[in-house]
């Protein structure tokens, strides 16, 4: 029997924060899986790096935020959960600031018998506190904080991506550890 624990990690932010750019680089990282141009929604790659795999072996991820897809293809949260999620060791999904969504998201992924982790940016807070401040108030399982200042530097903005992809992967092997 394998016991683990099982992790949905929420990227929380509007648009231009960082989200879809941090899971390629976690792909690109976890997966070997080089995803710079194009990622599309809800793909389940292997885990290949040589610290995780033995205790992570599956990441999935989301890509879109739950919000740019609602229209079409996922009709609400609960509607993605059930039809579109992708079970995995470790789940990405991205939202807006949206408390409703946020308390949603959270619920369903309880549901599903997952820990979830709220993955807060750092630009995203520099422009809205108050809604990261009250999303940050909900029963989250853990809390994580993606420094990425705002800047107009494509460069400078891959450069900070890189290092909290970075970050993120050492952050996971740290918590394994006890796996």
């Amino acid at each position: 029997m394998r016991t683990q624990s099982r992790w949905v990690f929420v990227l929380i932010g509007n648009d231009r924060t960082g989200k879809t750019g941090i899971q390629k680089r976690l792909v690109k990282r976890l997966a070997h899986n080089n995803r710079d141009y194009r990622l599309d929604c809800n793909l389940v790659f292997d885990v290949k790096h040589s610290h995780l795999n033995r205790k992570i072996q599956t990441i999935s991820i989301g890509n879109r935020s739950i919000q740019e897809k609602t229209t079409d293809p996922y009709k609400s949260v609960d509607d993605y959960y059930l039809n579109h999620f992708k079970d995995a060791d470790i789940c990405l999904v991205s939202t807006h600031l949206s408390l409703q969504d946020s308390m949603s998201i959270l619920t369903n992924g309880h549901r599903k018998f997952y820990n979830v982790c709220a993955v807060f940016f750092s630009n995203s807070i520099q422009v809205d506190r108050q809604q990261n401040a009250d999303i940050s108030e909900l029963n989250w399982d853990d809390r994580w904080l993606v420094e990425n200042p705002l800047t107009e530097d494509e460069e400078l903005q891959s450069t900070m991506l890189d290092a909290a992809a970075d970050s993120f992967v050492q952050m996971l092997i740290d918590r394994t550890r006890g796996w």
